[in-house]
């Protein structure tokens, strides 16, 4: 691991040195804004910039220049410069993936910026949504976002925020399947920009030639990123420099040109050192595949290993707006070009999961065929029935479902299954020979026969959804072929983090690391189904569960803390196995609060159970504001667990729904039950502890006796 970190260093060194000389949009404002006055001018400067930062993935000196840029217009009390204030807080909030939290600031930075009437294009708030929405796994919520706003710009003004809506509802059908309908928007919203924005002019151009190359259509696609290409290098703008030589790299290896699709990679490598891993990695990627393709196979792996290496410094989404980063895919294709078949198809698997994650329709359709493709040459008719019965049963659902509109998104999958069919209809041969078995025996072995195939289907099925889904949630998903959004007034959130994750990340390989992590979060999972907790999620190597949902109870408080002290112990155990081996180990910090959540299922490709509302803010507040080895409690958790008392038997709760006032409210012991029982709980005060994004918070460790 430190060898690749350590060649990624020097890699990017090297691009650096050569790229220096070329002159690009951020390097022309940064000059500017060296002579530049403290007024307004100087606040507008600090804020473009911080645009082309966020443009090209590169947070940390977006977030410098907007600090800036908003304290300066505070002083100059320049309202312009102060509608980007929520945007400081969106990207943090990003960067953590806390999307529902990032897209509420973007949203309330552009309503900021429509008020005052600024014109939004390419480097813009309105823009840079798009991949919040990307990332969380939200296209039809992007796609409505944009209809919104569009309807809204076309009566307002102005034109440029016209066409960023129009790009986004290009990139919405991009992503979903619908090539003519994204060239549609793309070639509105490139019309839009000829007069007003020239890098959104130029930047409409390669996701159209993307949308050829995806019909198969090599000779215009190759037209329009070699287009794409030379704008894009007039107007200067980093990240649509490199995207599109990645772009017409990809389209010439189509095309069977190998070493031009080298070529043009070679000629992008003096931007590589100025690039961020997010934007470098669909580079290092195509670079793999380049290599595959020249036979080159020792090359492809070491590129892989960089790409994996990059994947370790930051998240790596499986496409982002500035290029395809399908590390699993690639995966995938070098071991089949090494002839690992086996973990091959692990590798495609994965990916397919992670498009799954994301709703992205475009991937899910190439994954899945890909995946039948393997199957049928495998022999494996059975594994390839069962994943087209997947995705029949989810494509069902959607056709149950009365919001017509969502159907609409799903069409491409429809010609998926037909397709999906054909291939299948191609093992004729081998059914044909298992018909003819099973005409020896009765009429009634043969249906005995098919009702046990379809059994085992649908056994199989509805253990894949209750792995992802509460019973009661899956059998609700089953009947109407949705679920409700369900409020719960009194649910009790843990949160779980590891220190020292980042540093131990750097002394193992990535293998032993996701073994270490597995171990964990497995351990996890039986602790919460030992005590009736819902595991809600995974988040890198933070871990989330909640109690009293989706079944309400009124011991939610004391099940959540005691499933914590054995997570707490569990860790211990190995911290202590571990540094008697000499290895590096984890320690945990634990957090947990009390307060109403709103559950339900997110997404419709790959179903997940999610919970949201400042509750969850505040357990992640309790978790980061603990220490090492404790379990830190909220207020609203302790005053309901305070006075739970244990006996001989086991604890004895002494919470009780008060129905009146439909809260969840400490009972008093009576004098027998204070004689024969003691308290299952003791409490250390912090007092008032400073809680990020929440001010002071009154907190206790717990211990569980």
């Amino acid at each position: 691991m430190r060898t690749i970190l350590l060649s990624l260093v020097l890699f990017l060194a090297c691009g650096r040195a050569t790229g220096q000389k070329i002159t690009l949009l951020h390097d022309s404002l940064e000059e500017r804004l060296r002579s530049e006055r403290n007024d307004t001018t100087r606040v507008d400067l600090h804020e473009q910039l911080a645009l082309i930062y966020i443009d090209q993935l590169d947070d940390s000196l977006a977030l410098v220049h907007l600090r800036k840029g908003v304290e300066l217009a505070g002083h100059l009390h320049y309202l312009k410069g102060l509608t980007y204030a929520p945007l400081l807080a969106g990207i943090e909030q990003y960067h953590r993936r806390n999307y529902a939290e990032a897209l509420e600031r973007f949203k309330q930075c552009i309503q900021l910026l429509d008020k005052e009437g600024v014109r939004q294009g390419l480097l813009s708030p309105l823009s840079f949504i798009r991949q919040v929405f990307n990332d969380a796994g939200l296209q039809e919520e992007k796609r409505d976002f944009y209809l919104a706003k569009l309807a809204y710009y076309e009566k307002h003004g102005p034109a440029e925020n016209i066409g960023i809506c129009q790009h986004g509802l290009g990139g919405y059908y991009y992503f979903t399947g619908q090539g003519d309908k994204a060239i549609e928007h793309y070639l509105r919203a490139r019309e839009i920009f000829a007069e007003f924005d020239p890098a959104g002019y130029a930047n409409e151009l390669w996701p159209i030639g993307a949308v050829y190359l995806s019909w198969g259509n090599l000779q215009k696609a190759e037209i329009y990123q070699r287009q794409a290409l030379q704008e894009n290098l007039k107007v200067g703008l980093l990240s649509n420099v490199i995207a599109s030589y990645n772009a017409l790299a990809n389209v010439l290896l189509q095309l069977g040109d190998t070493l031009g699709a080298l070529q043009q990679m070679n000629e992008s490598r003096p931007y590589w050192g100025r690039c961020t891993p997010q934007l470098l990695a669909p580079r290092i990627l195509s670079l793999v595949n380049i290599h595959i393709g020249l036979h080159q196979l020792d090359s492809a792996g070491h590129y892989l290993a960089f790409a994996d290496s990059l994947a370790h410094l930051v998240h790596l989404p499986i496409s982002s707006v500035k290029g395809e980063i399908e590390l699993d895919y690639y995966h995938y294709l070098y071991l089949r070009a090494r002839g690992n078949d086996a973990e091959a198809d692990e590798a495609l698997e994965r990916a397919l999961r992670s498009a799954q994650q994301q709703d992205l329709i475009k991937y899910i359709q190439k994954y899945r065929k890909e995946l039948v493709t393997r199957y049928r040459k495998r022999g494996t008719v059975q594994m390839a029935l069962d994943t087209l019965m997947l995705f029949t049963r989810v494509n069902d659902s959607l056709t149950t479902d009365a919001d017509r509109k969502k159907v609409a998104s799903y069409e491409g999958e429809m010609k998926e299954r037909e397709s999906a069919l054909e291939i299948l209809q191609q093992q004729g041969s081998i059914r044909q020979q298992r018909i003819m078995l099973f005409s020896i025996g009765t009429g009634l072995l043969l249906l005995i026969a098919l009702a046990y195939s379809v059994h085992r289907g649908k056994k199989r099925s509805d253990e894949l959804l209750l792995n992802i889904l509460p019973a009661q949630v899956a059998a609700e998903l089953k009947k109407k072929g949705y679920a409700d959004a369900k409020h719960f007034d009194h649910v009790t959130v843990l949160f779980t983090d590891f220190k020292g994750f980042t540093a131990m990340s750097e002394q193992v390989s990535p293998q032993q690391l996701v073994k270490d992590l597995h171990e964990c979060f497995s351990a996890f999972d039986l602790i919460c189904e030992k005590y009736g907790i819902e595991k809600i999620k995974t988040i890198g190597d933070a871990y989330m569960a909640a109690g009293g949902l989706p079944t309400p109870n009124t011991t939610h408080a004391t099940d959540v803390i005691k499933a914590a002290f054995e997570m707490r112990d569990f860790i211990a155990e190995g911290k202590a196995r571990k540094i008697a081996a000499g290895l590096p180990f984890f320690e945990i910090r634990i957090g947990i609060h009390t307060g109403p959540v709103v559950a339900g299922i997110v997404g419709v490709k790959k179903f997940s159970y999610d919970i949201w509302g400042d509750t969850v803010n505040t357990a992640s507040r309790m978790e980061s504001s603990g220490e090492v080895g404790q379990v830190n409690i909220s207020e609203a958790t302790y005053a309901l667990v305070k006075e739970v008392r244990i006996n001989e038997a086991g604890v004895t709760s002494t919470l009780r729904v008060d129905r009146n006032k439909d809260a969840v409210v400490a009972s008093r012991t009576t004098n027998n039950e204070q004689r024969t029982t003691r308290p299952a709980f003791t409490f250390t005060p912090r007092g008032k502890v400073q809680a990020k994004g929440k001010g002071e918070m009154e907190m206790y460790f717990v211990r569980w006796h």
